[in-house]
């Protein structure tokens, strides 16, 4: 069955989710091949979902579906969004053609470059420093070389003019699996620009601190069962409370650590607390938690949301940055995720993407109200998603 994304605006009753829904938390909402109900759309919007994809008829690829009963499908809607602790599943999401990409993408001229080539190469011999540091502090319980782990990453900063640019690097690289280690380096990468954005007169011995807390605030997740860290269906309440307790795990390890500075372990304990009282472990508010742990928890959710994980696909960025805008004014500090995100939206400039409409176009300006919302240009037509409400962007092209 082929599916078309819609606007949560537009759903209406008995429409056929084509693709799991799931939250900028990654808790799933309701399971592909749910019929909707009043209450199942509630839940998108209550939780700032943008818009999901729906099963269209296989003839002209756009006439939504419409169930004809509701059935058993409805009762697991009509609950949509009220377990907290729903699990995970990952099916393959339904994405339209690509043959209509006939000229080489922005991406992929990028990825040509002698200065992409360049980034990419110590970018890998990074990773594998990590991976190699990871294994000897956990397993070994040796300690962190804390001037070396900084020079592996600025070495990796280093290749890149500035912020903006390390986005834009960064975007390049998301072909890369995205284990623990890749995702390590790209937070402390990320961590790395927020922290120059929100303190422009950062201290070096800090800016140190808060990269080396981006890099290893999920060294925890290497005491979590691979079983459960990778498992590709549904996660049990359980085994969800079991990948919570890398929070924990990482605290401890790096506690142990007599030379390193304690806002590290603070923010591998803290990253998953959330400025509203959200989060986890303690349900810390705003005033509880650390600055570092606030930056690292953008970079970290930003981060995780962009890449493709083993129970879903990779989130649309500028799906992404819509949530921010709407949930995450709440849940996130506010100072620090605004620069961020001005900043992170200018790195889609001149890429292709594609609309709702099934057209590809090229993203030429960036409305400074709403992030989300760009003005793209198809062929001689210019779309002003910030005004046409009935036209967003689908996926990022690659």
């Amino acid at each position: 069955m082929a599916g078309q994304r819609m606007l949560t605006a537009r759903l209406t009753v008995n429409m056929i989710a084509a693709d799991d829904v799931y939250t900028t938390e990654d808790q799933l909402l309701f399971p592909q091949g749910t019929v909707l109900t009043e209450e199942a759309i509630e839940a998108l919007k209550e939780h700032s979902v943008f818009a999901i994809r729906i099963q269209v008829d296989d003839k002209d690829g756009k006439t939504p579906v419409i169930a004809e009963s509701v059935g058993d499908c409805a009762v697991q809607a009509e609950t949509a969004g009220k377990n907290p602790q729903a699990g995970y599943i990952s099916p393959e999401p339904v994405y339209p053609d690509e043959s209509g990409l006939g000229e080489e993408s922005y991406y992929d001229a990028v990825r040509e470059t002698p200065e992409y080539q360049e980034f990419n190469g110590v970018f890998i011999k990074t990773i594998d420093h990590m991976k190699d540091l990871f294994n000897r502090v956990v397993m070994q319980n040796q300690e962190i070389d804390s001037e070396k782990v900084v020079q592996d990453v600025e070495n990796v900063v280093s290749k890149s003019r500035n912020s903006l640019h390390i986005l834009d690097m960064l975007q390049c690289m998301r072909r890369f699996d995205d284990a623990t280690y890749v995702h390590s380096l790209n937070v402390a990468l990320l961590s790395n620009v927020i922290g120059k954005l929100v303190f422009p007169e950062i201290a070096k011995e800090d800016l140190d601190v808060l990269t080396l807390s981006g890099l290893m605030h999920d060294i925890g997740k290497m005491l979590v069962p691979d079983e459960v860290l990778q498992k590709k269906d549904h996660l049990t309440i359980p085994e969800f409370n079991v990948i919570k307790t890398h929070v924990l795990h990482g605290s401890n390890i790096l506690k142990g650590m007599k030379d390193l500075d304690p806002r590290i372990a603070e923010v591998a304990m803290r990253h998953h607390e959330r400025c509203d009282g959200s989060g986890y472990p303690g349900g810390w508010h705003r005033g509880q938690i650390i600055p570092f742990a606030k930056i690292v928890a953008i970079a970290d959710t930003y981060d995780a949301m962009t890449s493709d994980r083993v129970y879903r696909k990779a989130i649309c960025p500028f799906d992404v940055i819509h949530m921010f805008e709407r949930e995450g004014l709440v849940k996130f500090e506010v100072e620090y995720l605004l620069p961020f995100l001005t900043t992170a939206v200018q790195a889609y400039l001149n890429t292709e993407v594609y609309l709702t409409t099934n057209e590809i176009g090229k993203v030429v300006m960036v409305n400074a109200e709403e992030l989300s919302k760009p003005v793209v240009k198809v062929g001689d037509v210019y779309y002003n998603l910030a005004k046409d409400h009935s036209i967003s962007i689908d996926r990022m092209a690659d």
